[in-house]
C-alpha cells in the first residue's frame, strides 16, 4: 500500500512540477474537493467524465477566488469571503443540496434542520467544507509550492473569463442531472448573499486586522486544531442526528455549536499569528493537514482506494514539510543562525 501510494504521490507531484502555478491550482482544487473529501472514490476521480463534469469546477472556483484577491490587492479575509460566495454557488445554485429535502446525503438530517425550505445544519457543514478544504487549502497549498510567485498574478485576463465561463457551465449540467428547484425567493436571495461576499471582499482594506506578533506555537498545534474542529462539526452534523433523538439538541442549537466551534477555531488561529502576520509556511501546511484528516480518515474507512489516498496524502504532506524545514534551515545557516528542527 505505501509503494503505491508513494507512486501516486511522486506521478502527482512530477505532474504538478511540469505545470504554471495556475495549472497546478487547477488541479488542487479537484484534488481536494473530492478526492481528499471522500467525496469521489480514487476509481470515480479517475474517470475522465466524472473529473470534467464534477470535480474540474473546483479549480476553476480555487482560482478565480485567488485571482480576485490578488487583482484587488486584498487579503485573507476577502479571500475567505469569496470562499464562502463560491460556496453558497455550488451549494445552494448549481447542487441545490441545501434546498433540497430528499437530497441524498441528508440521512436523518431531513427530519432534523429542514425548515423553511433550508437544511439549515448541513448549508453549515457545507459552507466550512468549502471555505476550509475547496478553497483555502488548496490555495493555500499551490502557494506553497511555488512561494516566488505568490503575490503574482496566475492567469491572463482571457484565461479568467474561461475560468468564470467553466464554473458558469456547470449550473446548467447540474440543473439536468438534478431538476429540482427551490423557489424564486430562495435563487434571488442566494444570488443577492454571493453578491454582498464578492462586493464586501472587494471594498474591504488589505489589513482588516492588525497585524499582532502573534505566539510561538509550533506548527503541529495548527493541525490539531484544525483537525478537531473539522470532526466536531461533522460529529455533530452528521453523526449525531443519526443517533437516538433523546441525545440531540434542537437544530437550532446545534447550528449554534457549530458557528462557535468555527469562531474559537479561527480565533484560536489568527491569536497564534498574529492576525495572520506572524505564521510560515510550516504553520500552514499544518493547518491544511489538519482540516483534510478527517475526510481521509473516512475515506480510508470506505476501502482500498480511500487507504491509496490517505497514504499519497500523507506522503505528500510529509514531502511537502521536509522541502519547508530545508528551505528554512538553508535561509538560518545564511544567516549564521543555528537551524531549529
Amino acid at each position: 500500500m505505501a509503494g503505491v501510494a508513494q507512486s501516486v504521490t511522486q506521478s502527482i507531484e512530477r505532474q504538478l512540477s511540469r505545470f504554471s502555478p495556475a495549472m497546478a491550482l487547477l488541479l488542487l482544487g479537484p484534488i481536494f474537493g473530492e478526492l481528499v473529501s471522500a467525496h469521489q472514490s480514487l476509481f470515480e476521480f479517475i474517470n475522465p467524465l466524472a473529473f470534467i463534469l464534477s470535480a474540474l469546477p473546483y479549480g476553476f472556483g480555487a482560482i478565480i477566488c485567488r485571482e480576485l484577491t490578488v487583482r484587488w490587492g486584498k487579503g485573507w479575509v476577502s479571500l475567505v469571503l469569496l470562499a464562502l460566495a463560491y460556496g453558497l454557488y455550488e451549494e445552494a445554485l448549481v447542487a441545490r443540496s441545501v434546498w433540497d429535502p430528499d437530497w441524498a446525503e441528508l440521512g436523518a438530517l431531513r427530519d432534523y434542520s429542514y425548515w423553511q425550505g433550508v437544511v439549515w445544519t448541513y448549508l453549515a457543514v457545507l459552507l466550512h467544507f468549502h471555505l476550509t478544504i475547496s478553497i483555502l487549502s488548496s490555495v493555500v497549498l499551490a502557494e506553497i509550492l511555488f512561494p516566488a510567485q505568490r503575490h503574482a498574478s496566475w492567469v491572463t485576463d482571457r484565461q479568467l473569463r474561461w475560468c468564470f465561463v467553466g464554473l458558469g457551465l456547470w449550473l446548467p449540467v447540474l440543473v439536468l442531472l438534478n431538476p429540482f428547484m427551490p423557489t424564486l425567493l430562495a435563487l434571488v436571495g442566494t444570488v443577492s448573499a454571493i453578491a454582498a461576499l464578492v462586493w464586501t471582499a472587494h471594498r474591504l482594506p488589505v489589513q482588516v486586522l492588525p497585524p499582532q506578533t502573534g505566539r510561538n506555537v509550533a506548527p503541529v498545534w495548527y493541525g490539531v486544531v484544525a483537525a478537531l474542529n473539522t470532526t466536531a462539526v461533522f460529529v455533530l452534523v452528521f453523526i449525531l442526528p443519526e443517533a437516538d433523538p433523546a441525545w440531540l439538541p434542537a437544530w437550532q442549537v446545534s447550528l449554534g455549536i457549530v458557528v462557535a466551534f468555527d469562531l474559537l477555531a479561527f480565533a484560536l488561529i489568527l491569536r497564534w499569528s498574529g492576525n495572520g502576520a506572524a505564521w510560515d509556511d510550516r504553520h500552514k501546511l499544518a493547518l491544511i493537514a489538519g482540516f483534510s484528516a478527517f475526510y481521509l480518515v473516512v475515506g480510508a474507512s470506505k476501502g482500498v482506494g480511500g487507504w491509496v489516498v490517505l497514504a499519497a496524502a500523507i506522503w505528500g504532506f510529509r514531502r511537502v514539510w521536509q522541502r519547508l524545514k530545508t528551505a528554512r534551515s538553508g535561509s538560518e545557516l545564511a544567516h549564521g543562525m543555528q537551524p531549529v528542527s
